[in-house]
């Protein structure tokens, strides 16, 4: 029987008689400055689910949930189990529901969570401080600890399960610590399911040690018991066993990459490296010094030609040519690297001593790797937590292998200077990101809420918690109406529903610029992140400032009804999500503007002229229209057009052009594109480049809000003309004839 390794102290050394206190102030010190975090991302749905609870505590998951445009059950949307969302229940119960008072109740699962780590670490290295601190310090525990979801408190129980297994087989008799490891191990999988993942190392440890059948099979089969029970209770309450129903999600559903197996590859270790990111910083002291540094040169520069020569492999759809940007390149050789060194320390330490702690670690943080890149639904830091106590362990006992490496030699710790910068730097990232989607709704409903309409909006995650709980209502594609004076607003990233054409008019864009970094979710062509999915992003995390948090707001002109047609028995698996990409929306076919037959001859007539190159007559009849009724969007938008592209430079008039294309689009509303796109054009031709560029990107984002996607992708066009300084008639862009009728029933040009 492996002896319980002794802890190393520094003697004389406060930090090491202390070391509980000292991870309790690492872990305040890192965590405090979060305490006031927004609810982000998936947070919402554990706060949801606690706050249902609260009311109804025996049917968890019974409410209903708009998540993805449209209401569900909790159940189908949250595919965690519930005991988290239980805790954060019992604790708003009495402290209530501020932000400040669950991040603290974070903090203390966090707290558990490290103390289990130095517990387990005691038992298997010489350094189980250090191992602690590395495992804080990792992007995958510290941003983890930041959040309300059940990562952190699913790790906290896994740790202390493994903890008294352990014990119960060192003294070889301890049948209670067998039944209570196990009892850990089931409110683990309560915790998060994917804990089931983690049994067989129990079954793996205690084989390794005892070579026989003894009580642990008993302590085995508590966690089993407890699943199978949940499930069966599950299936009585909602009609689905919940576990059987996440299995089923996650055989059905997972994210591919473009690039295929090469893209996989290089996104998978990128998250290993980036997760674990800590190990490394230890390089130099895990290997010696000719290993480390021709293995470094050599793994580094065959990485960066590597990827040199792989600048086609597309990782993200969204900018497919990530890889041909040297700014990207390195960061994501330096992640892919450091997911190989993972992998590398893992090998030789199974090879230098294949003793049962170290292969237990080693299959603990491979069997999670397995799970996170291969098993998962999607790519994504969180998932790697679970191996952070084993890295941390087998980081400090390779730390042990080497003689120079003396017991409380501090040059061992100048790696967690990094390591913990980095880490922070992310969690302030994902701090700011959370933050400004609160603040975000509480400026758009002290500006737009009003008793006399609706204040809509599409998305979800932070933004949706704090629209609904300042009076914001979720468009939902199944049932709601939206009437006239309503508001909606439409975060530009990620438009969910497309509104009807001229049923809605432009009013406003709030903007929040982070300006910070390092970025965590999305990015531009030359660098995405994402840390919460690589769908998002291929790399965890990168250096470089994160995109702007943008929010657009339309107000209603016409009445819409969201209808989603019943779907037929038997069509669908009971555990999926609803098919919403039927929907429709019924709404008044009424135009923005209602032009007599002769109006409508006469501008056919302009547009006739005008391809004739007969400019100068299409604008004198322009001119007799505005004569006759001064307020004609037609003929305001048509004359603006012929004053702005006109082939003679003595014929163009940018100033002119403005004034009649502004009064066109404050004549519609701000509810028709081709008046926008001419008085962005005017704009150019004024020498007002800024305003053409804003105009452009109104213009486009109002042509993705009502789906006429082509409309926007040409404005994404003329954004970097204008951008250039180049106006449509300097380029030669300008098309014979004008832009479509402002009649938003009447096809694009």
């Amino acid at each position: 029987m492996a002896r319980k390794s002794q802890p190393s102290k520094v003697k004389g050394s406060w930090i090491a008689s202390h070391p509980r206190l000292v991870i309790g102030i690492i872990l305040v010190l890192c965590l405090g400055p979060f305490v006031n975090k927004a609810v982000h991302t998936d947070d919402v749905l554990f706060v949801l689910a606690g706050q249902w609870i609260q009311k109804h505590p025996a049917d968890f998951f019974g409410g209903e949930v708009n998540w993805w445009s449209s209401a569900i059950p909790m159940w189908l949307a949250n595919y965690n189990p519930p005991l988290l969302s239980y805790f954060l229940a019992g604790v708003a119960s009495i402290f209530g529901w501020s932000e400040i008072v669950l991040h603290l109740a974070g903090l203390a699962v966090a707290g558990g969570a490290a103390l289990g780590i130095y517990a387990l670490a005691r038992m298997w290295c010489k350094q189980p401080l250090l191992a602690t601190v590395v495992a804080i310090f990792t992007p995958a525990f510290l941003v983890s600890s930041t959040t309300l979801m059940c990562d952190v408190m699913m790790l906290g129980f896994w740790v202390w399960a493994l903890v008294l297994w352990e014990q119960a087989l060192q003294k070889g008799q301890g049948r209670w610590q067998f039944l209570g490891a196990g009892a850990l191990a089931g409110l683990g999988i309560l915790t998060k399911y994917s804990a089931v993942t983690l049994l067989p190392l129990l079954l793996l440890l205690a084989v390794l040690r005892t070579r026989k059948p003894g009580w642990w099979l008993l302590g085995l089969a508590v966690p089993v018991f407890m699943l199978a029970g949940y499930d069966l209770a599950t299936g009585q309450m909602y009609g689905r066993g919940l576990f059987s129903s996440a299995v089923h999600y996650a055989q059905t559903t997972h994210i591919t990459f473009p690039g295929g197996w090469r893209a996989s590859g290089i996104i998978d270790l990128a998250f290993v490296g980036g997760s674990l990111l800590p190990l490394l910083f230890f390089v130099p002291w895990l290997w010696r010094p000719r290993e480390w540094l021709a293995g470094g040169v050599i793994l580094l520069g065959g990485l960066l030609v590597s990827f040199g020569l792989c600048s086609n492999v597309k990782l993200n759809n969204a900018a497919p040519d990530l890889m041909q940007y040297w700014g990207f390149v390195v960061q994501a050789a330096l992640l892919t690297a450091g997911g190989l060194h993972v992998l590398l320390l893992m090998a030789a330490e199974t090879w230098r001593r294949r003793d049962a702690v170290t292969l237990t670690l080693v299959f603990w943080a491979a069997g999670t790797i397995c799970f996170a890149t291969v098993l998962n639904w999607t790519v994504n830091v969180r998932s790697f937590l679970p191996a952070v106590p084993a890295a941390a362990i087998l980081l400090a006992r390779r730390l042990e292998a080497f003689p120079r490496n003396r017991p409380g030699d501090r040059r061992r710790l100048w790696p967690l200077v990094p390591a913990g910068a980095v880490a922070l730097a992310v969690a302030a990232a994902d701090y700011l990101l959370a933050n400004s989607a609160r603040t975000a709704a509480a400026q758009i409903m002290a500006k737009y809420k009003s008793p006399d309409h609706t204040v809509w909006f599409e998305g979800n995650g932070a933004f949706q918690y704090y629209m609904e709980k300042l009076g914001g209502v979720p468009v939902d594609i199944a049932r709601s109406g939206l009437h006239p004076a309503d508001i909606v607003v439409v975060p530009e990233i990620g438009i969910v529903v497309h509104l009807p054409p001229g049923s809605v008019g432009w009013v406003d864009h709030v903007q929040y610029g982070l300006s910070f970094g390092v970025n965590i979710m999305g990015g531009d062509q030359r660098g995405l992140a994402g840390f919460y999915g690589a769908h998002a992003g291929p790399l965890p995390f990168i250096v470089g400032r994160p995109p702007n948090q943008a929010y657009n707001l339309v107000r209603v002109f016409l009445t819409m009804q969201f209808k989603l047609p019943a779907a037929e028995s038997g069509e669908k698996h009971p555990d999926e999500i609803p098919d919403l990409s039927h929907a429709t929306c019924v709404t008044e076919n009424r135009p923005v503007y209602t032009a007599s037959p002769e109006v409508i001859q006469q501008i056919q007539a302009v547009n006739q002229l005008a391809a004739e190159g007969r400019v100068e007559e299409a604008m004198q009849r322009c001119r007799e229209l505005l004569d006759a009724d001064a307020a004609n969007p037609m003929a305001l938008t048509s004359l603006a057009w012929l004053l702005t592209t006109a082939a003679k430079p003595e014929l163009r008039n940018g100033g002119e052009a403005v004034r009649l294309a502004t009064r066109a689009v404050e004549t519609t509303h701000y509810r028709q594109l081709e008046p926008m796109q001419v008085l962005a054009a005017a704009y150019a031709e004024a020498g007002q480049f800024p305003r053409a560029i804003e105009m452009a990107r109104i213009t486009r984002t109002l042509a993705f809000i009502t789906g006429q996607n082509e409309i926007g992708d040409r404005n994404l066009k003329l954004l970097g003309l204008y951008s250039a300084g180049e106006t449509i008639a300097e380029a030669g862009l300008a098309p014979n004839g004008i832009p479509a009728s402002p009649d938003p029933m009447s096809p694009p040009p």
